[in-house]
């Protein structure tokens, strides 16, 4: 079993500061802080020799230089995270729904505040996000976890010794795997290390917010992780109390940007742990709460970067499959020339903002003349749309390589949003029109069944060809930019007949799945096999908005 790597105590504060007493090694040699992280592990004094010590030279050890213990808690050396082939899964059976811890009204004189407070009242489970995979899902069930996660009891860093030993287990995982399969890219300056850990560490609110995200991911990833599961849980409700706290505190404007962040990885622990509800009712509070405050430009630089990066890629991606009404945009999200390459959002910005205006397309149902202008509109985006149209400031450590993985996956995007266009106005010509309470000049000339689709450029089927043969020459489990295939993949499925592309869709899916630990994609399987097994039914195939609002499920595919 391998344990996690232990750093010593150098009997200085976080802050750096001096205990006022000078350490001395029992053989005289002064212990110094500067030494390299492979003598302080080793409790040795180190001769600091450039550009590795001396010490370890002369034992043979590997010298793992002179970084920040804090910056790499775990060194090059430790493998702290192991893959193993895992016996015969079993099916566990998910813990009880906690009680509602609700936030309730501060009692603030402002709006805001109080529906602030409503907004963030929420359980993390609900009887339709408690879910096992359905019975009827045959093309999902025996899809195997081929690689399971198997981490030891931990034993924190006793630089971190304010935290518990289950804080420090979570945070560790956090920072050595987490961070880096939760984003759609990997860098140097990843914020959900950069920004959230430093931040965590002084903010009890945030480190358990952080914490339930970390467990709701290992528990994903990891085998027999029941407790896992109900840790997240816990840390979960943890932070919402905390919340209800801050917001009492809390004055007109004042709500602070680490509880802003705590609601920010609320959303992303309902996305890890597949919620079909609750990720929307944090959603909305986010949005609140950043209004309150009087937008993003209020917020310190990073938090409202990570804010605006995590609001734009979801609530865009949430229309798609949910028809759930979310307000309007957050001040300031795009009084943006030049910014960062974002990690949930890459390349492919105008593309999820178009797919929501698709999203739109049903309310000018009766008004032909104005839908018509919007589909001829979306199609121009879409055809003269390219990855390099935008400017971005590329952040630092990232590959060329990198780089077009992420071009090749917003490719994915566009070839998407023309099968979701195509999709919506399929469904549009076979659906009644809403009556119209004043109905334009246009609509007396509409016919009964309009063949919107002959209005896109691009034809369904070669979309679907060029994102099935793009994903099919793709190493999908070793790079986290392909993480943000769920759905391009899903959208393909829902819309594709060949067998085989179909086949290559769940078993990509399923990769996404073991390899990245979002429990989404697992109800992006589930209802995938709910409408492969309706096929055969006399009444028909039913479209896939149609089977989504028979379960009830506000699906968000981020």
């Amino acid at each position: 079993m391998v344990r996690f790597a232990t750093t010593p105590d150098t009997s200085q504060n976080d802050d750096g500061q001096h205990s006022g007493k000078k350490r001395y090694r029992k053989g005289g040699g002064k212990w110094t802080r500067s030494g390299c992280l492979t003598c302080k592990k080793r409790r040795k004094r180190c001769d600091e020799g450039k550009p590795s010590c001396h010490n370890c030279n002369r034992l043979g050890l590997t010298c793992e230089g002179y970084g920040s213990m804090w910056a790499a808690p775990l060194g090059p050396a430790a493998h702290v995270f192991k893959h193993t082939e895992p016996a015969k899964r079993r099916r566990l059976s998910l813990s009880p729904a906690p009680s509602t811890v609700s936030i309730a009204s501060s009692g603030h004189a402002s709006s805001v505040a109080e529906s602030s407070s409503a907004a963030v009242s929420s359980s993390p489970l609900t009887d339709q996000d408690d879910l096992d995979e359905p019975d009827n899902c045959s093309l999902v069930s025996g899809s195997s976890n081929n690689h399971q996660l198997v981490v030891a009891s931990p034993s924190p860093s006793r630089l971190i010794s304010h935290l518990s030993n289950l804080d420090s287990h979570y945070l560790q995982y956090h920072m050595e795997m987490g961070s880096k399969l939760l984003a759609n890219l990997e860098t140097d300056d990843n914020p959900l290390r950069s920004l959230l850990v430093p931040r965590a560490l002084s903010s009890p609110l945030l480190m358990n917010a952080l914490c339930a995200v970390s467990a709701a991911h290992f528990s994903n990833r990891s085998f027999n992780s029941g407790s896992a599961e109900h840790e997240g849980t816990n840390y979960y409700i943890d932070t919402m109390r905390g919340l209800r706290t801050t917001l009492t505190k809390s004055q007109k404007g004042s709500f602070p940007d680490d509880g802003i962040l705590a609601v920010a990885l609320l959303c992303k622990y309902e996305i890890v742990r597949g919620s079909v509800k609750q990720w929307a009712v944090h959603l909305d509070a986010l949005q609140t709460l950043v209004t309150s405050r009087g937008g993003l430009a209020q917020l310190n630089e990073e938090t409202a970067e990570f804010v605006r990066g995590l609001f734009i890629y979801a609530i865009n991606v949430a229309t798609i499959t949910t028809q759930r009404v979310i307000k309007p945009s957050i001040l300031g999200f795009d009084n943006v020339s030049t910014r960062k390459l974002d990690i949930y959002i890459g390349y492919t910005e105008e593309i999820i903002k178009t797919c929501s205006r698709i999203s739109d397309l049903p309310h000018l149902h009766s008004d032909p003349l104005a839908l018509a202008l919007e589909v001829n509109a979306i199609d121009t985006v879409l055809r003269t749309w390219a990855s390099t149209k935008t400017t971005y400031i590329i952040p630092k450590g990232m590959s060329e390589a990198s780089l077009s993985r992420l071009r090749i996956v917003a490719d994915c995007f566009r070839d998407a949003a023309y099968i979701y266009l195509h999709s919506t106005l399929e469904r549009m010509a076979t659906t009644p029109a809403p009556p119209s309470p004043s109905p334009s000049p246009s609509s007396a000339f509409r016919s009964p069944n309009p063949e919107w689709s002959t209005l896109i450029s691009f034809p369904k089927q070669l979309a679907i060809e060029n994102l099935v043969n793009r994903v099919r020459e793709q190493p999908i489990e070793n790079n986290c930019e392909f993480s943000a295939l769920t759905f391009p993949l899903f959208i393909a499925g829902c819309e594709t007949t060949a067998l085989d592309d179909r086949e290559l869709i769940l078993q990509t899916l399923t990769t996404l799945e073991v390899s990245f630990g979002i429990g989404n994609v697992k109800r992006a399987k589930e209802l995938l096999g709910i409408l492969w097994g309706g096929d055969g039914d006399e009444s028909g195939r039913k479209h896939w908005v149609d089977v989504l609002e028979g379960l009830g499920w506000d699906l968000i595919l981020a």
